[in-house]
C-alpha cells in the first residue's frame, strides 16, 4: 500500500474524545485534512473553537449511533484514511452489552461503510488497546503483537455479568479488534484498503477536551487524579500498570497513516511500565504539595510482571519510549489546576 501523505483527508471517529482530540490535532498539524464525527453538534462546539483556524481542512459530521448499520455511510465518502477511535472505555459496566455492543458493532459498522462507500479509502487505523493483548499473569511475561487476551473472553463467557466491569472491558477490546481482523479476512478480495491496529495501554497526559468536573475526567487520567488525591490503598499502590503519553499515542496514528510497512500490522505503543506508587514518587520529586506519599521508594528494584514489546512501534513508526512518567504527572497536575479540580486549585 502506498504512503498516505498530506493533504489527504482523514476521518477521525469520536472526535470529541480524550485521545481522539489529540489524534485530530496531530493530523491537522501534520498537514492532513480532517473530518471528525461526533454524536451531536453540542459535543463539537469546543472542537470548532479549537481548530477553526485550520479553515476548510477541518469539518465535523454527526453520527448519532455508531452501532447502526450504515451509520458511517456518508462520513467515509471521499476520505483516504479512517482513524477509528470511537469505543467506550470505563469500568462501570453492569452488563456485558454495555461495552461489547458499542465496541464490536461500532467497529463492524464503520468497516461495512468503508467496504460499500470507501472508494477513495486506502487505510483504516483502529485504536484498540493492550487490553486485547495481555492476559493476567503472576509471573513476569513479555507480551507482543502475537498475543491475544482470550482469557478475558473466556471468563466473560463463563461468568457473564458476574465477571465484573474490568473483565467486560478487557473482553470488549479483544472482541472488537478480532472482529476487525475477521472482517478484513472475509472481504479481502473486495477491499482496496488495509488495516492497521494501534494498541496503547493507559494513556496519560493533559486533556484537550472539556471536563468541567472530576466526574468528567476520562478513565485513564482518572487513575492519576485518584492516586494523587489519596484514593488508593497500600496494595493498590504496589500494583503495576503500563502507560503511554497521549502525544505519543496520537502521533502513532499519524505515522501509521504514511508508514508503508504498517499495513496489516498490530502495533503496541507505550512509554513504559509503572507502579502506582511511582505516581506519588514523581509528585514528590516535582514538589507538588498536598499529595500523599504512600511508601516512598517501595517499588524500587521490584521486577515488572507485565512487559510489552515495542519493536514494531520503533521499526515501523519510529517511536521511542523516552517520555518520563514524571512529565506526564507534571502536565496532568497543571491540567487539573487549570480546571479547578478539588485538591489542585491554582
Amino acid at each position: 500500500m502506498v504512503a498516505i501523505s498530506p493533504p489527504a483527508k482523514v476521518l477521525v471517529t469520536g472526535a470529541n474524545g480524550y485521545l481522539a482530540t489529540w489524534v485530530l490535532k496531530k493530523y491537522l498539524e501534520a498537514g492532513y485534512s480532517v473530518r471528525g464525527t461526533v454524536r451531536s453538534l453540542s459535543k463539537s462546539a469546543f472542537l470548532n473553537d479549537k481548530f477553526a483556524h485550520y479553515g476548510d481542512r477541518f469539518e465535523i459530521i454527526v453520527v448519532e449511533d455508531i452501532t447502526k448499520d450504515g451509520a458511517f455511510d456518508e462520513a467515509v465518502k471521499g476520505v483516504d484514511t479512517i482513524a477509528h477511535t470511537a469505543s467506550p472505555f470505563h469500568y462501570k459496566s453492569t452488563h456485558p452489552d454495555d461495552l461489547i455492543i458499542p465496541a464490536v458493532r461500532g467497529t463492524t459498522s464503520i468497516l461495512n461503510s468503508a467496504l460499500k462507500h470507501g472508494s477513495t479509502l486506502k487505510r483504516v487505523i483502529l485504536t484498540s488497546s493492550v487490553a486485547a493483548v495481555r492476559e493476567h499473569t503472576t509471573v513476569p511475561r513479555v507480551f507482543n503483537e502475537s498475543n491475544w487476551n482470550d482469557a478475558a473472553v473466556e471468563r466473560l463467557k463463563t461468568k457473564g455479568s458476574g465477571a465484573g466491569p474490568s473483565t467486560i472491558y478487557l473482553a470488549s477490546k479483544t472482541l472488537a479488534e478480532k472482529a476487525a481482523w475477521e472482517f478484513v479476512a472475509a472481504h479481502r478480495p473486495e477491499i482496496l484498503w488495509d488495516l492497521v491496529v494501534i494498541n496503547p495501554p493507559l494513556v496519560f497526559g493533559p486533556s484537550l477536551s472539556p471536563a468541567p468536573t472530576v466526574d468528567d475526567i476520562n478513565t485513564s487520567q482518572r487513575e492519576i487524579y485518584d492516586t494523587l488525591t489519596g484514593a488508593r490503598t497500600s496494595a493498590q499502590l504496589q500494583a503495576q500498570g503500563n502507560w503511554v503519553h497521549v502525544s505519543v499515542a496520537s502521533v502513532a496514528h499519524v505515522r501509521a497513516t504514511h508508514a508503508v510497512g504498517a499495513g496489516g500490522q498490530r502495533i503496541i505503543v507505550q512509554s513504559g511500565p509503572f507502579f502506582f506508587q511511582d505516581l506519588l514518587d514523581s509528585a514528590a520529586e516535582l514538589g507538588i504539595p498536598n499529595v500523599p506519599r504512600g511508601e516512598p521508594g517501595s517499588t524500587k528494584g521490584i521486577s515488572f510482571i507485565i512487559n510489552l514489546e515495542t519493536k514494531k512501534a520503533e521499526e515501523l513508526l519510529g517511536l521511542t519510549t523516552a517520555t518520563p512518567l514524571k512529565d506526564a504527572v507534571a502536565e496532568s497536575v497543571e491540567d487539573f489546576k487549570a480546571r479547578g479540580y478539588p485538591g489542585f486549585t491554582a
